[in-house]
């Protein structure tokens, strides 16, 4: 079966990361198109719902998330893996242009501090969202393991030693939505049912795209 997304190409600038995304023919380009998808990704993140999110039918993401396209729903699931990391700044930014030629071609913008922290968060992201959409019946993504193994892959990197790390959701950083800053709010989601429905699933710890080549060559070089 085809991937949901095809990554065409990433241009980095010095504050920010363009990732050119097709959905592939055959794949749902908005979220109404599969909302049974669309909320197993809620549930491996649901601070996504209250991101900022002006512009379409509301200020927050989950105003418009049921019917939105979904490279905008990887902008935004990408955002928040950012965001949990606490290494890509206070405020978060993303952005999901529309190609006027073509309505499977999106361009993702994404605030960029470190060009491989972002790339890394892109593709676990993409990971979670082919999950979500075309493999449901395997073990669902392990979002606070992927976000702690992107982390200390880009520590490492850095050529400093991870620490013990647990991603917060919330702790007072912002979440910007197509650029509008917002002071963050606290989400009302029943994020330990959402934990449960995942872990129903299966035991096994699953990383995806960059995280888990940073995993696997975190633990060789041990």
């Amino acid at each position: 079966m085809a991937d949901l997304f095809n990554i065409m190409k990433i241009t980095v600038g010095t504050d920010k990361l363009t990732a050119r995304v097709l959905v592939n023919p055959g794949m749902p380009v908005r979220t109404s198109e599969d909302i049974e998808a669309t909320a197993r990704v809620y549930y491996l993140a649901p601070a996504i719902a209250m991101h900022t999110c002006l512009g379409d039918a509301g200020e927050h993401f989950q105003d418009c998330m049921s019917d939105t396209e979904v490279a905008h729903l990887l902008e935004h699931l990408t955002v928040e893996i950012l965001n949990e990391t606490g290494l890509a700044g206070d405020v978060v930014s993303g952005r999901t242009k529309p190609n006027p030629d073509d309505p499977r071609l999106f361009d993702i913008e994404l605030s960029c501090v470190d060009d491989a922290l972002t790339v890394g968060a892109l593709s676990s992201a993409t990971f979670m969202m082919q999950w979500a959409f075309l493999h449901p019946d395997q073990v669902a993504p392990d979002f606070p393991g992927t976000v702690v193994a992107l982390r200390n892959l880009m520590l490492r990197l850095r050529g400093e030693e991870p620490e013990e790390f647990t991603p917060q959701a919330d702790e007072g950083a912002q979440y910007v939505g197509d650029e509008l800053p917002y002071a963050a709010e606290s989400a009302v989601v029943d994020t330990e049912g959402a934990r449960a429905a995942v872990n129903e699933l299966g035991s096994e710890v699953l990383f995806g795209g960059a995280a888990e080549d940073m995993w696997q060559g975190g633990e060789q070089q041990q």
